[in-house]
């Protein structure tokens, strides 16, 4: 898109963007259900082990979105260019397979971090604009006067998100530019 601003981030970005906050609030929902089951389970087991199991589970969880992501952008590409060969950018390679390749488990580890950062800054920007917590404030929010807080939240986190994934698009094209000098 040859005449598409290049503060904008183009419709791949907003795509992307809203694919990835999509999958982690599934995925923290899903979490957050299986996370129940299994405190139920582990309540069974001695203290000991209880407080080790949570650990594993609260590591686990906090590492899922970066597999999940590697192994959804895996078989997404994978069907694109199976399906869909016109829509493969060049630069990148397709890894036959059901195991992730190296990108995609890049592309993991980058949607983890731009789920947290688009998380903190839109946090960050409400606790700015919204007004102190007091009683008065907590009332209105209750008798839903005040605009759904997680919908402006996960809007904020979405234009957040493209343009994170804009700036990575951005620094890959130029060190391949660099790499060809």
């Amino acid at each position: 898109m040859q005449n598409w601003p290049s503060w904008i981030p183009t419709p791949r970005f907003w795509v992307n963007a809203i694919a990835l906050i999509l999958l982690i609030i599934g995925l923290q929902h899903a979490i957050a259900y299986l996370g129940m089951i299994l405190f139920m389970l582990i309540n069974l087991l001695p203290k000991f082990i209880f407080v080790k199991l949570i650990y594993l589970f609260t590591l686990i969880a906090q590492l899922c979105p970066i597999i999940v992501v590697a192994f959804v952008h895996h078989w997404l590409h994978g069907f694109l260019d199976r399906f869909f060969p016109e829509s493969r950018v060049t630069e990148t390679e397709s890894a036959p397979g059901i195991f992730p390749s190296l990108l995609s488990w890049w592309e993991g580890l980058y949607g983890w971090s731009v789920n947290i950062l688009s998380t903190v800054i839109a946090f960050g920007i409400l606790g700015l604009f919204l007004p102190s917590p007091d009683l008065f404030n907590l009332l209105t929010l209750f008798k839903n006067e005040v605009p759904h807080l997680p919908t402006i939240s996960i809007f904020i986190q979405v234009i957040i998100a493209a343009y994170l994934y804009q700036f990575e698009y951005l620094v890959h094209q130029h060190l391949i530019a660099a790499a060809r000098q």
